[in-house]
């Protein structure tokens, strides 16, 4: 087939591997995204100290397909996947019980956007770039975006023949034009947020274990960022998820409302009082997890040249995403 140059709006790990498919078969990619790197929700939060580094976001995957299983063990033969071993608990006001089992897990190394890095390889990917419109133009797409380094609007330059829309379907919505078939499908998927903690202490907390699920609390999840595999801190450092449903109350709150309530639950889990951190950070996912995950794989809107991928559309896991960037990749081609 003829060559394509195709913009992929949103440089996570559904795109990024979108953008892998395409460009072996020939055609030119441009990635765009908001953020100063790639990876969207398996970014990783670093701080001024180097030995604070926290995934804030993904926390870890399973690999269950067998185009995925492959893909994995890719990654652990270029050692930026590793399988992380735990403990995985269930937890509820001091009391462990057993997790239930999902086979191996695993993370990125040294952090979890590792494996997003290794996909980025030879593409061409705008980072710190918004973008606030695709409008036609003779038989394609342009794309406005705004720099967020500098503030100013970019016309950019190119036509694009197909736009690919890898960003939560709230905000792929306002981008969509009147006409696409796509809305349906954007307007009928529901991310929830989630409210992020990120704590660094002294000394270990002595727990058994790496990462329990919450029972019953405003949290829903916690980890031990130190029982990952490559990751080396002088600070014992832990990474908290409260519950879709506390962070829909809380979803506008302020850090200094957050900190105190979820730090307070993060003491009723472990059934005994913490020390006091020494690093204590929050962060708002506005968009996390599918509400209600799809099976599709992708949405293509075939007339508009247009599609749409990402976890929401095949079953909300990491694997998920990879899987929805190959589908859309498959759509195209």
């Amino acid at each position: 087939m003829k060559s394509k140059h195709v913009a992929i709006i949103g440089a996570g790990l559904s795109g990024l591997t979108c953008a892998r498919e395409l460009t072996s078969k020939g055609h030119r990619v441009t990635l765009f995204d908001k953020g100063r790197g790639v990876s969207g929700r398996m970014s990783v939060r670093r701080t001024s100290d180097p030995s604070l580094q926290f995934d804030h976001g993904a926390q870890y995957f399973t690999a269950r397909h067998p185009a995925f299983q492959q893909q994995v063990e890719e990654w652990m033969q270029q050692d930026v996947v590793a399988i992380w071993e735990g403990p995985f608990v269930s937890l509820e006001q001091g009391l462990i019980s057993e997790a239930p089992g999902q086979g191996p897990r695993y993370v990125g190394t040294p952090a979890m956007n590792a494996l997003c890095k290794a996909l980025t390889k030879d593409l061409e990917i705008r980072c710190s770039q918004r973008v606030s419109q695709i409008n036609q133009s003779g038989s394609g797409w342009q794309i406005v975006s705004e720099d967020l380094s500098t503030n100013q609007n970019i016309k950019q330059a190119e036509e694009f023949d197909h736009i690919v829309l890898t960003i939560p379907p709230a905000q792929a919505i306002k981008l969509l034009p009147e006409n696409s078939s796509l809305h349906n499908a954007c307007k009928t998927a529901i991310m929830d947020p989630c409210r992020c903690v990120m704590l660094a202490f002294e000394s270990p907390l002595d727990v058994d274990f790496g990462a329990a699920f919450i029972q019953n609390s405003s949290l829903r999840w916690i980890a031990s960022e130190n029982s990952k595999p490559g990751r080396n801190s002088r600070y014992e450092c832990w990474t908290l998820h409260a519950s879709s449903e506390w962070s829909q109350q809380y979803v506008d709150a302020t850090h200094e409302t957050v900190l105190p309530i979820l730090l307070d639950a993060f003491a009723t889990a472990f059934g005994k009082s913490l020390p006091e951190p020494v690093h204590a950070s929050t962060h708002r996912w506005l968009y996390a997890i599918p509400r209600n995950p799809l099976s599709e794989g992708s949405f293509q809107d075939v007339e508009n040249q247009i599609t749409i991928c990402g976890d929401w559309c095949h079953e909300a896991r990491v694997e998920g995403a990879y899987m929805s960037g190959l589908s859309a990749a498959e759509k195209i081609l």
